[in-house]
């Protein structure tokens, strides 16, 4: 082998050896924000949702969606509802290739059959599909979709975003499972 290639190869495989984009952690200020989300009471992650939204989605007709009546009793409902058919990828276990951890609910639906928080919005947690109406009517529900979408906004990883959850939610389970 010639001797500049020597270099070039070996810069190569250094290369090989990092971590992929979507697996790098937040920075020290995305880092802050997540946790400062992660803080905010229901009416202030409604706004950030709702905004956040607005502002990616700035003409989008929600009107086209045919939400059924129980999605317009708050506007964090409606939000939650928003993002599960903007994003319904956030919710479920399969965002993007290589990502197949779902975000599990933490109000306990799995009982229900939810196999992830997508499935608290939309039936069978099928985008394109009937809507399910459980999260109209759970907090928990709707507040991990807008936690979530914002995290992800954030540039957070699937597992940072589980592992948010679990910090926020887990007490849920551990009060059932002692």
């Amino acid at each position: 082998m010639k001797p500049f290639r020597q270099p070039l190869l070996l810069l190569f495989f250094l290369f090989l050896l990092l971590p992929a984009p979507s697996a790098r952690a937040l920075d020290a200020d995305a880092q802050r924000n997540f946790e400062r989300i992660a803080a905010l009471s229901m009416e202030a992650l409604t706004a950030e949702a709702r905004e956040s939204l607005e502002a990616k989605y700035p003409s989008e007709d929600w009107e086209s969606y045919r939400f059924p009546k129980y999605v317009f009793t708050s506007e964090s409902v409606e939000t939650g509802y928003m993002i599960a058919v903007k994003e319904p990828g956030i919710l479920s276990g399969v965002e993007a290739p290589g990502q197949q951890s779902p975000i599990p609910c933490y109000c306990f639906c799995d009982a229900m059959g939810h196999k992830d928080l997508l499935h608290c919005f939309l039936k069978k947690g099928k985008p394109g599909g009937k809507f399910d109406d459980h999260a109209a009517g759970c907090n928990i529900c709707y507040g991990q979709a807008m936690l979530a979408f914002l995290w992800s906004e954030l540039g957070a990883t699937r597992q940072e975003i589980l592992t948010g959850m679990e910090q926020r939610f887990g007490h849920l389970r551990q009060q059932v499972n002692p």
